[in-house]
């Protein structure tokens, strides 16, 4: 418990903050806020990318790995170990849903790469345009959640994306 404490106080204290537009608001972001809301931050990024890049062809990837190993420190054990891990049964009831976690388990079966929608266009219905309002990140969610107003539609093929699933068993 006291070690837990420590931890949690350490991550207080070294909080690093970055200026984020999420959802067109802009926002501060500290890393604890950083580990309770990863997606903001990727949704962000992927803005940042789609707007240098336009609106051609939506990336694969968009610097989201470097950008969590430089804000959240990976590369310090301590501060790795900050983030929650799930294998602890204590600390499972205070992780907020969508938060950045850790797992410790050993790999026991890998299945077929799943092919998954990673990006849609978000369109206005009816508006008599025939460009996307904009495009919107699948990746990292299972699904998305409906917007009022907004219909998501698959851009097909250059919007697919793969990932890998596989059985881990606790360590």
């Amino acid at each position: 418990l006291f070690a837990q404490r420590r931890r949690l106080s350490r991550l207080q204290s070294s909080q690093t903050a970055f200026i984020a537009m999420a959802l067109g608001q802009q926002c501060v972001q500290s890393r604890v806020e950083l580990i309770r809301t990863p997606l903001q931050a990727v949704d962000w990024l992927f803005a940042q990318r789609i707007s240098v890049q336009g609106n051609d062809a939506p990336p694969a990837e968009w610097g989201e790995k470097s950008f969590f190993m430089e804000q959240l420190g990976y590369e310090d054990e301590e501060r790795f170990a900050d983030i929650p891990c799930l294998n602890d049964l204590d600390v499972i009831t205070g992780i907020p849903p969508h938060s950045l976690v850790r797992y410790r388990g050993l790999v026991q079966d890998v299945f077929e790469p799943e092919i998954f929608a990673s990006v849609l266009s978000a369109r206005v219905p009816n508006s008599g345009q025939g460009t996307p309002l904009k495009f919107v990140t699948t990746k990292y969610r299972e699904c998305v959640g409906p917007i009022s107003g907004i219909e998501f539609e698959d851009i097909g093929r250059e919007g697919l994306g793969q990932r890998g699933t596989c059985y881990c068993v606790p360590l």
